[in-house]
């Protein structure tokens, strides 16, 4: 993710200045490939730059963000936002006491699939949305070089680091969600859950999110509203497909959505130059911290479902 980020900025007219990886050899190759500086510590990438790119592992979003944001940079920070809504609210207050802005990447809001559905439902397309059905499927992130992916601690599992696109998207379509019921399976080499969300606005949604396909990535929708239905299957004009098992440990990591748009108008590159130009313009993101905040709310609550096995009520949001 760090790569389509930095390639994103080369879209912009920012200056890519340099990385700082906890693995210098891995900082080294990036800098190499964008012939920029490889810092050898947090502070001196901090002192170099404006903006810091946080496309760090979920479990250090709230202390390298808050650093960045209290040096005075202004942060974008790779989803989901923080692994605690109270580490979200931190991130806020810290961007909001050094007068600098915070956008975090829930970039399905920046695929135009999911762009086009939503400006559909604002401009009455379908009627009033009444279920929506989100469905988000990939590998299994395996226990290679990545293994915290699979560290319920460390990443959320499924419904925190795969599902909050989802989550994010559903609240984006329906507004504010009131309840959370979840039902989830773990193995050996699996994740998969099933979310329903009640909205305030009486909407439901069933979010499907699964670290149990076979090979590859899909992503599908249908969205139904009391005058028609917005449908979308990543997978459905190709005519035939073979899925393989992967071997022995996996894949390292989990799968980045890709885009037949890649690379020059990428979703990446889109939500780089959205919050570049935000910046610029004073402009409010299309994404505001409570918004990627809300989103963590209903991922915690949905784990805390699957583990009673009973809804939960979701509170107001507050800092």
């Amino acid at each position: 993710m760090g790569g389509a980020h930095a390639y994103a900025w080369r879209t912009t007219d920012a200056q890519l200045v340099g990385f700082f990886d906890l693995e210098p050899q891995a900082a080294r190759q990036a800098a190499d490939r964008y012939e920029v500086n490889a810092f050898p510590t947090r502070e001196a990438l901090l002192d170099a730059s404006d903006i810091v790119d946080v496309c760090t592992p979920t479990y250090t979003h709230r202390e390298v963000a808050i650093a960045a944001l209290q040096a005075g940079k202004h942060v974008i920070c790779e989803k989901p936002m923080s692994l605690t809504v109270d580490g979200c609210a931190d991130m806020i207050r810290a961007a909001e006491a050094n007068g600098v802005r915070l956008f975090v990447a829930q970039v399905v809001r920046f695929f135009p699939e999911y762009a086009t559905a939503k400006r559909l439902v604002d401009e009455g397309a379908i009627g009033k949305v009444g279920v929506i059905r989100l469905t988000r499927g990939g590998a299994h992130p395996g226990t290679g070089p990545r293994q915290w992916f699979v560290e319920e601690y460390r990443s959320g599992g499924v419904l925190l680091d795969l599902m909050v696109h989802d989550y994010d998207y559903a609240r984006w379509l329906a507004g504010d969600v009131e309840r959370v019921y979840c039902q989830r399976h773990l193995g050996p080499n699996a994740d998969y859950a099933l979310v329903t969300l009640r909205f305030a606005s009486g909407a439901m949604a069933h979010v499907e999110g699964s670290w149990a396909y076979p090979a590859g990535f899909r992503t599908a929708y249908d969205i139904a509203g009391d005058a028609g239905l917005l449908t979308f299957d990543s997978e459905r004009t190709a005519p035939l497909q073979l899925r393989l098992k992967e071997q022995e440990s996996g894949p390292a990591g989990v799968v980045v959505p890709s885009s037949p748009l890649f690379p020059e108008d990428s979703p990446y590159a889109r939500e780089i130059q959205h919050f570049y130009r935000c910046l610029q313009t004073g402009d409010e993101f299309l994404v505001t911290p409570l918004d990627a905040m809300a989103a963590v709310q209903v991922a915690n609550a949905a784990r805390q479902s699957a583990l009673t096995g009973t809804p939960v009520a979701l509170q107001p949001l507050s800092i």
